[in-house]
């Protein structure tokens, strides 16, 4: 089926992470924290730029996300990765302190940005780096003519997020506050993330990954939504507008301590 593991479709919106976070500063036997790693994706490519002699602690609130993570393979050849449960809304300090700290799409959902970057901040070495990716509702999306399923599922995911207590502008914001916080940013980018019309389309899966949390937020009637008749209106759609579509914006933002 078009939604197994098996077809699964890389989410267009990690595709800045890696030229991101590549170039920040992260270098061999750092020791780096990253916040609300999810399944570990970017906990991985950070061990590498680390390599053997760096040291990677992975945290998340989910105990689901982190049996997720520690599920992957592992690679012997880059740094360890520690997985371990812990909240953002709490104080981390038993956890040390880092060379570098990393996280995406995180601080989006935080009620209390401020205070946590402001305890990032001081868990990390003078000198040290913290990147982040997070993104933000830009008036997207946007193609070669209209594209009322995309953007009807665009609103869907983002007024869940708001619903959720989430920030949909903290992309917008993110290099203000980092300032605040008594930061020196020193990249602020932003890369636009595109779905082009010969590639597999992202959107079907994200729908599906969603739609249990849009329904308990009430943002969609979860008995009136057919995820596999959305697929078809999602691919019915982009074929008729065809070219590239510009679907969400990503903010990529690093500091100095």
């Amino acid at each position: 089926m078009s939604h197994s593991n098996a077809n699964a479709v890389a989410n267009p919106a990690n595709a800045p992470s890696e030229r991101f976070f590549g170039s920040v500063g992260i270098g061999p036997g750092m020791r780096v924290l990253d916040v609300g790693c999810g399944d570990g994706e970017l906990s991985r490519f950070v061990a590498a730029l680390t390599g053997l002699d760096g040291e990677i602690i992975a945290i998340d609130r989910s105990e689901t996300a982190l049996a997720m993570a520690r599920s992957k393979a592992v690679d012997r050849s880059v740094a360890n990765i520690e997985y371990r449960l812990a909240d953002l809304s709490t104080a981390l300090s038993e956890l040390g302190t880092f060379d570098a700290v990393v996280g995406r799409r995180v601080l989006m959902y935080l009620p209390n940005v401020k205070d946590v970057l402001s305890r990032l901040r001081e868990m990390t070495r003078g000198g040290g780096v913290l990147g982040f990716q997070e993104h933000a509702r830009a008036g997207l999306p946007r193609g070669l003519s209209d594209l009322p399923v995309h953007r009807l599922i665009h609103n869907w995911v983002w007024d869940t997020i708001v619903a959720e207590g989430g920030d949909d502008r903290l992309g917008l914001r993110l290099e203000g506050i980092l300032r605040e916080c008594g930061l020196a940013p020193e990249q602020i980018t932003s890369e636009a993330i595109l779905l082009q019309e010969n590639d597999p389309s992202f959107i079907p899966q994200l729908a599906r990954l969603m739609l249990p949390r849009m329904a308990e937020q009430g943002i969609v009637d979860r008995d009136a939504v057919d995820p596999d008749r959305l697929a078809e209106q999602i691919e019915h759609e982009r074929r008729a507008v065809g070219g590239t579509i510009v679907w969400d914006m990503a903010f990529l933002v690093s500091a100095r301590r």
